[in-house]
């Protein structure tokens, strides 16, 4: 954890450089120091079948949903958004100017109990870090 999904229309893959807005927004999260290095995930999943809005075929939309474990004050996690939303903001910034873009936001915090984890990633990072 965290793990930032990116939903988006499939026909965002050919408007925007989504391998680029993945890379931004991992960096994003990690320089906001809420997150650790070894849990942050962003993946795109392209939505095949949608009804967007007027039913226009330029509408297009990415509903980013970030899932992470508890802990975190309210104050964290609304600067934390705040920055991914920034970061996507200013990379989706000519769509957003075009009229036919939306672009959405959320957090979900996980519940410990009922969440469960196994991370390799985390003792290799550290034990590169010596």
């Amino acid at each position: 954890m965290p793990h930032l999904t990116i939903e988006h229309s499939a026909n965002l893959a050919t408007k925007s450089d989504l391998t680029a807005l993945c890379n931004r927004l991992r960096d994003v999260m990690l320089d906001t120091g809420v997150f650790p290095h070894g849990g942050i995930r962003v993946r795109c999943i392209s939505c095949a079948h949608v009804a967007i809005a007027d039913g226009h075929p330029d509408n297009a939309f990415a509903a980013m949903l970030i899932r992470m474990g508890a802990g975190r004050s309210d104050e964290a996690k609304q600067a934390a958004g705040s920055a991914v939303m920034k970061a996507a903001e200013d990379h989706f910034a000519p769509l957003l100017a075009d009229g036919y873009f939306m672009l959405s936001l959320d957090i979900v915090e996980n519940n410990p109990a009922l969440s469960w984890k196994t991370n390799t990633v985390h003792a290799r990072l550290k034990q590169e870090q010596k």
